[in-house]
C-alpha cells in the first residue's frame, strides 16, 4: 500500500492538527462556560469572555490559555483523519442506499457511521482534554498533572467507565461532523455541477472557505446541546449519573438557555476551525496527490 492509500487520512490529520493549534483557546473558553452552573463554589464565574481570558492568563500566563491542549492535539488530528478515512472507505458499502434516498442523506448515513467508529477510539483522549480545561487558575492544587496522569487517575478511580463518560451524547454528537460534512459535499457538488467544472479539477480556495464556513455554522447550530451535556458529564466537579439527569437539572435551573452556554464562543471557534480544517485537507489531498503520481 503507498501514500494514495492514506490521502484521506494524513490530509485530515493535517487539517486537524492545524485548527487546532488555533483555535484551543476559544476551544478551553467553550468548554468553561459550558458547564458553568451558576455555583460560585466550584468553578470561577466569569463576567464576559474578555474578563474569562483576563483572569486566566493573569493567573496563569498566556499557557493557560493552552491547557488540554495535548490531548486536543492528538485527539482532533486523529478524529479528522480517522473521519475523512474511514467515511471515503465505507461510501462503498452505503451505495446500495441510491435507490432509495437521496444522495445528501446517504452522505449523513455515512457520516454518522464513521463518526460513532472514531468516537468509539478517541473519547478518552476528549475527557481528559474536557477535565484538564476545567482545572481553575482559583484552585490550590491541580488534580491532574497532565494528559497520562489524567488517564490513569480516571482509570485507577473511575475504571473504563471514567474514559467512556459523555460517549452517549457524543453518539448524538456524530450528527454535527455528518451534518456538515454531508452539506459541505453538497454545496462542492452544486459548484461544480451549475459551473459545469470538471470533477477532476479542484476548486478555489474561496469556495472551500466559504462552503466549510457555512455548513459548519449550520451544523453546529443544530446539535450544540449535545456538547454542553457531554461536557457536564465529563466534569470532574460534578457528578451526573447519566445525561437525563444533565438535562433535567439544566432546565429546573437554567432553562432552555443553559443548553446553549458558550454557543457564541463556539461559533467563534467553529468557524476559524472549520475553515483551517476543510482548507488545509484539500490542499494536503492535491499534494498528495501529486505525490503519489
Amino acid at each position: 500500500m503507498g501514500i494514495a492509500d492514506y490521502e484521506q487520512l494524513i490530509a485530515g490529520f493535517s487539517g486537524g492538527f492545524a485548527a487546532t493549534i488555533v483555535c484551543h483557546p476559544l476551544d478551553l473558553l467553550r468548554i468553561r462556560y459550558s458547564v458553568n452552573d451558576n455555583n460560585a463554589s466550584l468553578r470561577p464565574q466569569y463576567r464576559s469572555y474578555f474578563h474569562a481570558i483576563k483572569s486566566i492568563v493573569k493567573a496563569e500566563g498566556v499557557r493557560g490559555l493552552y491547557q488540554g491542549l495535548t490531548p486536543n492535539i492528538i485527539a482532533s488530528p486523529l478524529a479528522w483523519g480517522l473521519y475523512f478515512q474511514f467515511y471515503h472507505q465505507m461510501h462503498p458499502h452505503f451505495n446500495y442506499l441510491s435507490n432509495a434516498v437521496s444522495l445528501p442523506f446517504q452522505n449523513l448515513v455515512v457520516g454518522c457511521a464513521a463518526g460513532a467508529s472514531v468516537m468509539a477510539v478517541s473519547n478518552p483522549l476528549w475527557v481528559a482534554k474536557t477535565r484538564l480545561c476545567l482545572q481553575y487558575e482559583n484552585e490550590a492544587a491541580k488534580t491532574y498533572r497532565g494528559m497520562i496522569h489524567c488517564l490513569r487517575k480516571i482509570l485507577q478511580e473511575e475504571g473504563i467507565k471514567g474514559w467512556y463518560r459523555g460517549f452517549v451524547p457524543a453518539l448524538f454528537g456524530t450528527l454535527n461532523g455528518a451534518i456538515q460534512f454531508a452539506i459541505y459535499n453538497y454545496l462542492k457538488d452544486w459548484r461544480y455541477r451549475t459551473q459545469n467544472l470538471s470533477r477532476d479539477k479542484p476548486l478555489g480556495t474561496l469556495d472551500y472557505l466559504v462552503f466549510s464556513s457555512a455548513s459548519k455554522m449550520l451544523s453546529t447550530a443544530s446539535t450544540y446541546p449535545y456538547q454542553v451535556v457531554r461536557a457536564r458529564l465529563q466534569d470532574h466537579h460534578t457528578n451526573y449519573s447519566s445525561s437525563r439527569e444533565v438535562m433535567y437539572r439544566i432546565i429546573k435551573n437554567e432553562g432552555f438557555t443553559g443548553f446553549y452556554k458558550g454557543m457564541f464562543m463556539t461559533t467563534l471557534k467553529q468557524l476559524p476551525n472549520g475553515i483551517v480544517t476543510y482548507v488545509v485537507y484539500e490542499h494536503a489531498k492535491q499534494l498528495i496527490e501529486k505525490f503519489a503520481d
